[in-house]
């Protein structure tokens, strides 16, 4: 197993260290949950030991184009989750060229080369030739479409593998492109688990905390406070965990701006943020000022405040899992 993969099976516990509740919810759930130390579960993020790939590979990407890969001497990754998944199948070593900024640092630090792949302009098909990559793995149907496709026109092999499915069709789609099906299958299967293991503890569940994503990225460079819509990982996370969230109620489609009249009409009884955005929208005490309407909504008068790792919260891939039944704990303690 590689030394990634290794920090990938650490226990729960220790993945959940950046995890915090300062309130959860209303009521008597969120005076037992004030009155306690934040309850954790048993999860692990799940790992596997790949074969030797075995190319080449014919591929179906999800924009329905087919490509052959042949080499992955210099693969480059466009998104932190599928870098996420190549450690778990213990093929980190494979990730050639690497986003400059990611939430896996210590991933994305053994790649030959780091590029911008987020900003307008920062990603173009010139550009991304003239790093003469092996593979080019998008997962963005919009800021990557173009790309990968003008990357297909130039004879390089690139494709598309939608990050807005849920994780372990990623996994399985992102192993079965880098030719070792069975691994996939093995971790898909782990990850598949643990949805299914927070989905029967739902079972019973009646009322659903009414939840917000809130974060200080997800808007282009506007520097405005934004909402997870529907079609984003967090979604999945909250929905799974067990949660409402009132992003997707109100109809904000991915990342989308709000306002104080947005945020008020949506009425949050819990307000859920990554752990690296914490600081940028005001911090554990701050962030209900900061926030313009934060402060009149439900969760301002609890101070139900989630912290979650930026991974099992945003990432959408082997950490999901893990992030929901962490999360899950949170707003169902008793379940």
């Amino acid at each position: 197993m590689s030394q990634n993969a290794k920090r990938l099976a650490l226990p729960a516990l220790l993945l959940v260290l950046p995890l915090a509740l300062i309130g959860c919810g209303s009521g008597a759930d969120a005076e037992k949950a004030s009155d306690e130390a934040v309850a954790t579960t048993n999860a692990e993020v799940p790992s596997v030991d790949a074969q030797d790939p075995q190319l080449p590979v014919e591929f179906t990407g999800d924009d329905d184009v087919d490509v052959e890969v042949s080499s992955l001497d210099r693969v480059l990754v466009l998104d932190d989750a599928t870098m996420e998944i190549m450690d778990a199948l213990s093929m980190a070593d494979y990730v050639g060229i690497a986003p400059e900024t990611s939430l896996i640092e210590d991933v994305a630090a053994n790649a030959d080369e780091r590029i911008t792949t987020a900003g307008r302009g920062s990603l173009t098909v010139e550009g991304v030739v003239a790093l003469d990559p092996t593979l080019v793995i998008g997962t963005s149907m919009r800021r990557h479409a173009d790309v990968i496709a003008g990357l297909q026109d130039a004879g390089i092999p690139a494709t598309l593998i939608d990050g807005t499915q849920q994780a372990p069709d990623k996994i399985t789609k992102t192993a079965t492109l880098l030719g070792v099906p069975e691994a996939g299958e093995e971790l898909a299967s782990e990850v598949q688990e643990q949805f299914d293991e927070a989905e029967s503890k739902l079972t019973g569940v009646e009322e659903r905390p009414r939840v917000m994503i809130l974060s200080s990225q997800g808007a282009g460079d506007s520097g405005n406070t934004t909402a997870a819509g529907k079609a984003t990982p967090a979604h999945q996370v909250i929905e799974q965990a067990g949660g409402l969230n009132t992003g997707a109620e109100t109809g904000l489609d991915r990342y989308q701006a709000i306002t104080a009249e947005g945020l008020i009409a949506a009425g949050p009884e819990t307000i859920v943020v990554a752990e690296s955005e914490l600081d940028d929208l005001g911090g554990e005490d701050g962030i209900w000022e900061q926030v313009k309407g934060l402060n009149g909504t439900p969760a301002a008068k609890s101070k139900s405040l989630i912290v979650i790792d930026d991974m099992q919260l945003k990432g959408g891939g082997i950490s999901a899992g893990v992030g929901i039944l962490n999360l899950q704990t949170q707003l169902h303690p008793d379940s």
